[in-house]
């Protein structure tokens, strides 16, 4: 493979981590997947070589950075989603003492089942 012909690949793998980013911020899923779609097909079709991205360290560490910046993005807003969720399935309901003598919380549902948010 020509090494301009990795460059451009290259270039548009790095336009391709931003627009994810830029999707994944507007809450875009349909624009998201496309671009994610995309993403691996040109994946797929870049194998460089070693001695191919000679000259290119500089380009690949922006791909690196970009990468990091939108998995750190989707890993915090799962994490919050996750602790969203959790919050909303607590029962409000207080612990109470069980006829063993152990504590035990009364299950009537979640916050969003008793309307209790």
């Amino acid at each position: 493979m020509a090494h301009s012909e990795i460059k451009l690949q290259l270039e548009t793998l790095l336009e391709l981590l931003r627009q994810e980013r830029k999707m994944a911020q507007d809450l875009d899923m349909s624009g998201l997947q496309e671009v994610v779609t995309a993403k691996e097909e040109l994946l797929t079709k870049l194998q460089p070589q070693p001695e191919d991205i000679m000259g290119l360290e500089d380009l690949l560490k922006q791909i690196d950075q970009e990468n990091r910046r939108n998995a750190f993005l989707l890993w915090t807003g799962l994490n919050w989603v996750r602790d969203l969720m959790g919050f909303f399935g607590k029962a409000t309901m207080p612990q109470v003492y069980g006829d063993t003598g152990q504590s035990r919380t009364l299950s009537q549902g979640g916050r969003l089942l008793t309307g209790k948010v």
